[in-house]
């Protein structure tokens, strides 16, 4: 069972069909089944710019500055690295993007005429749903996505003027997502959301390596998540609060947030493009807000080099551990890095965490132990390893990733080597 903190909702109604028709076509090698899984998340990612277009053309009746935008948002790195993983804020930015393109469909454009455009009709419902229900819904899907992005109704909110519909669609999804499909799997209404606050907010345990950074870390990494020569087209944009408000927002409420990622802020791009795109077409020096525009593309797609310490070291470690049937206990640091029992199968897993903790009493009775290179420096580790008779067995390396070693005990691998020989 995957860790009882999180919402199944999106796990079960949007990752696993495509995977259960693949296992019913015959397909049952992991790596492919994990690539299928990734397919509802891509096709979120290809929408969020076809999105991202129709919402700036609908706050700017400005065909450039909708291209633009799409531009920005399809080649940064953000959206682009991770709309090919299985990591749930593309499918929450989709339906954050989905939503604010919902709400504009009565408002009036205030940037048309001012850049040049026309008016452009907003999009019809059957059924007789209102438009502003219908993004309560979607909201009310990313929330149940990631708990955290329910900071962007605020802004949803601002937008329009119908709020009563947008709160009743958010209360009724969140309702149905979290309150009775939580109520399913977990045996109690809202279990997943009231564990993670708890985790998070009382006992502050996270699973990452850096679990406190400074309120400001998302403006002390700026240049990582927005180029710096998109600046003086945002602030020729400043005027338009629109865009600005799904960044400002969402940035204040996430930095108070003790632990900060930069994919964190994946829900934010969106507008950040739109903004720097309202700007680039509002600067009067054409020369200058096309340079800056590819400057900013390219700035941004280099960041792509940042996926490149991905984990896949330890997914190579998991699978050569598959391969031994002797090795059934197995302590790892970090086991969803591993795949848990993706590729391990029924083997009996203990979680070693990172930097390892109780790292004695865990490795008591592993037949192996797999941990980051990096936390071998630590001198009680390797004294652990050594009075328990573990003998390193695999190093693999896959730069910039962070390298794993493998221990077996040595009964193990004196056994293994006979083998081989």
């Amino acid at each position: 069972m995957p860790w009882d903190i999180r919402n199944m909702f999106v796990s079960q109604w949007i990752v696993a069909p495509p995977v259960w028709i693949a296992t019913k076509l015959g397909i049952h090698d992991v790596r492919t089944l994990i690539e299928i899984a990734t397919l509802p998340f891509i096709a979120a990612y290809v929408a969020t710019i076809w999105l991202v277009h129709r919402l700036a053309l609908r706050w700017t009746s400005n065909e450039t500055t909708a291209v633009a935008a799409a531009a920005i948002f399809a080649l940064h790195w953000i959206p682009l690295g991770f709309g090919s993983t299985v990591y749930p804020r593309t499918l929450a930015t989709f339906c954050v993007v989905a939503a604010a393109v919902l709400l504009c469909h009565s408002e009036p454009s205030e940037e048309a005429g001012r850049l040049g455009g026309t008016a452009r009709p907003g999009p019809s419902l059957p059924l007789g749903m209102t438009p502003e229900f219908l993004a309560g819904l979607l909201a009310g899907v990313a929330f149940a996505d990631r708990f955290s992005e329910l900071v962007f109704l605020i802004p949803l909110l601002l937008i329009t003027r119908r709020r009563a519909a947008l709160l009743a669609g958010a209360a009724v999804s969140i309702a149905l997502t979290v309150g009775v499909h939580d109520w399913l799997v977990w045996g109690s209404p809202f279990s997943s959301v009231r564990k993670f606050a708890a985790l998070t907010l009382v006992e502050r345990d996270f699973a990452s390596r850096v679990k406190y950074q400074s309120p400001f870390w998302y403006l002390e990494t700026l240049p990582r998540w927005c180029a710096l020569t998109l600046l003086p087209l945002l602030w020729r944009a400043r005027r338009d609060w629109r865009p600005l408000v799904f960044i400002g927002i969402p940035l204040v409420a996430l930095s108070l947030i003790r632990h900060k990622e930069v994919r964190y802020l994946q829900g934010v791009i969106p507008f950040l493009a739109i903004a720097a795109a309202i700007g680039f077409t509002m600067l009067a020096n054409r020369r200058m807000a096309t340079a800056l525009l590819a400057a900013s593309i390219v700035w941004n797609l280099y960041e792509l080099k940042t996926l490149g310490r991905k984990s896949m070291p330890a997914i190579v470690a998991a699978t050569e551990i598959a391969k031994e049937p002797r090795l059934q206990t197995i302590a790892v640091s970090q086991v969803w890095a591993y795949g848990g029992w993706l590729y391990f199968g029924p083997r009996n897993l203990r979680e070693l965490e990172t930097p390892p903790r109780e790292f004695d009493r865990q490795i008591t009775g592993a037949d192996a132990v797999a941990v980051y290179e990096d936390d071998l420096d630590q001198v009680p580790l390797m004294d652990a390893l050594k009075r328990h008779d573990f003998v390193e067995w695999r190093d693999i390396h896959d730069d910039p990733a962070k390298a794993v070693v493998v221990f077996v005990t040595r009964g193990v691998f004196d056994t293994l080597g006979r083998e081989r020989r």
